[in-house]
């Protein structure tokens, strides 16, 4: 395979799943059984996962082979078929149940206008009246809250009375009495109403007809499935989030034909508000709807063994890379290569510069053609190598991820504290963490933007097993200009990684046995802040 024309294809891969057409959808999708026995499960659930880790594709994905076995499917993308969430669900200047009114409002109309189109292609069996019906009841659907009135009214009255009385001299010497008097009455009224709230604001949700038309429109389908997949979640004001839950709880969980799928953001998502008495407006996990998969612990590959690991993680990506240069190729008229391993040895100086490519991503697939893209053009018609790779790497991390803190210096100190004390102080490129402490929204904004990676959660060891700790491990790109000196990190955690620590690709084996060695790579992260404050 010409080396040249691969090059030229990467850059035609499209990196954002969004953006790939439906019929790339399959062919770019890189199937793995657990993941496509969870994704295809009939539970109302969610799928969890950073930017980058696959969900709009998995979401896709469900789309076009539910599609292609006859069933229903309704897809939204909470981002970019609701408008401008910004400005039409997060302004101060409405209130929550006006702003939760609309976002409510709209999602039912873009379903309804899909089973519309539907409908009049003659692809769902529905009566028109139905859907119309529908329509009508719109106008009920209404976010309310809940407040207590008080009228007030005061009556008042006065009345007073003053007489003066005085003498003066006249010219003639002759005493002259000046007598005067004055009276007031006065009455009025005032009638007024306030609203008070007390104790905790409590919101219903009314639906009116709507449930009704929705259920009859549905089950007068003859698809076998209805499919509502809703992608972006997190992209919907957090306040917002819980009435989106109870509009789907209420008019879809319900209906026994009916699969929700949602992609979320785990620490960007607020599922349900407590009430009074143990009433909610949400959804609530776990009993109404399952976390199916998380996405974040899937692209760690984990294994039973570092050798079964590292085939996973090279047998993803390779087929990875296989699926997208290969589709866009066909795009370019370029006929595609025969096999993964003649694409592997054409595209790569040797497989070092792979499984360089999967360190530098850290599991995310979005980072991983990025970089091979990145890697490709300083490649300049030749083989990709290592050292493209990290210089890839490194223009990667400093362009879309570290830019990101420049409006965040609280987050960028609080890294640079941690660079310094994991990867100068300890020749590091991961530590543990108190599982309560990775709550924090500043390790979760870092963890976000994909510069600390979750590899192993909820570890504990014999000698504190009430204690737990989570591992995180530093982005590739943070000490990417280091390796190849004596700065660069000497393993996982420090020191040998044979005597203390191992992983390959985010499995991590914590020795039990030697607590010394956990607390030399504990992050304390009370401290950090203290002294970043």
């Amino acid at each position: 395979m010409d080396t040249r024309t691969l090059l030229r294809a990467l850059q035609e891969v499209e990196k954002r799943a969004e953006l790939v057409s439906e019929n790339d959808v399959l062919a770019t999708y890189v199937e793995v059984d657990s993941l496509t026995a969870a994704l295809g499960q009939r539970d109302n659930g969610i799928i969890f996962g950073r930017r980058g880790t696959g969900k709009t594709h998995a979401l896709k994905y469900v789309s076009e082979t539910e599609r292609t076995k006859g069933n229903r499917v309704v897809y939204i993308d909470m981002e970019q078929d609701v408008g401008s969430t910004e400005g039409r669900y997060a302004d101060p200047n409405l209130s929550i149940s006006e702003r939760a009114t609309r976002l409510v409002v709209d999602v039912l109309s873009i379903v309804h206008t899909q089973l519309l189109e539907a409908a009049f292609a003659g692809n769902i069996k529905v009566q028109i009246d139905v859907l119309d019906r529908m329509l009508d009841h719109f106008q009920e659907v209404l976010i309310a809250q809940e407040t207590e009135h008080e009228n007030t009214r005061t009556d008042r009255s006065a009345k007073g009375s003053t007489v003066d009385a005085g003498a003066e001299w006249t010219p003639g010497g002759l005493p002259k009495l000046k007598v005067g008097a004055s009276s007031t009455n006065e009455t009025g009224r005032e009638d007024g109403a306030r609203t008070r709230q007390t104790g905790v604001i409590r919101h219903r949700i009314h639906f009116g007809g709507v449930t009704r038309a929705m259920r009859s429109a549905i089950e007068e389908d003859t698809a076998r499935r209805f499919w509502l997949l809703i992608d972006e979640w997190s992209g919907v004001p957090i306040d917002l989030q819980p009435y989106l839950a109870e509009m789907l709880r209420k008019l879809f969980f319900g209906i026994p034909k009916v699969t929700v799928r949602i992609a979320a953001i785990p620490h960007r998502s607020e599922w349900r508000i407590v009430g009074e008495r143990g009433s909610y407006v949400g959804a609530e996990i776990g009993a109404e709807l399952f976390p199916l998969l998380d996405l974040d612990e899937f692209v760690v590959f984990p294994a039973r063994s570092r050798e079964e690991q590292t085939e996973r993680s090279l047998s993803f990506f390779r087929a990875l890379l296989f699926r997208h240069i290969s589709t866009a190729l066909s795009s370019m008229d370029e006929e595609p290569p025969e096999s993964e391993a003649d694409l592997i040895g054409s595209l790569f100086t040797q497989v070092t510069a792979l499984q360089e490519v999967i360190r530098a991503a850290e599991g995310v697939p979005r980072d991983a053609l990025s970089i091979v893209g990145r890697a490709g053009l300083r490649a300049s018609g030749s083989k990709i190598g290592v050292t493209h790779v990290r210089e890839a790497a490194s223009q990667l991390y400093t362009t879309t991820k570290a830019s990101k803190l420049n409006g965040i210096p609280t987050a960028r100190a609080l890294l640079d504290r941690i660079l310094n004390d994991v990867i100068s102080g300890r020749k590091a490129r991961a530590f543990l963490i108190k599982q309560d402490q990775t709550e924090h929204p500043l390790i979760q904004r870092l963890v976000d933007e994909r510069i600390l990676h979750i590899i192993k959660r909820g570890w504990s060891g014999k000698d504190k097993p009430g204690e737990r700790y989570d591992v995180l491990q530093i982005d590739y790109g943070c000490y990417v200009h280091l390796l190849g000196t004596t700065s660069a990190p000497q393993g996982l955690l420090g020191g040998d990684d044979s005597d203390e620590f191992s992983t390959v690709m985010g499995e991590v084996e914590v020795p039990d046995d030697d607590y010394r060695a956990i607390r030399r790579a504990i992050l304390d992260l009370p401290s950090i802040l203290a002294r970043i404050a």
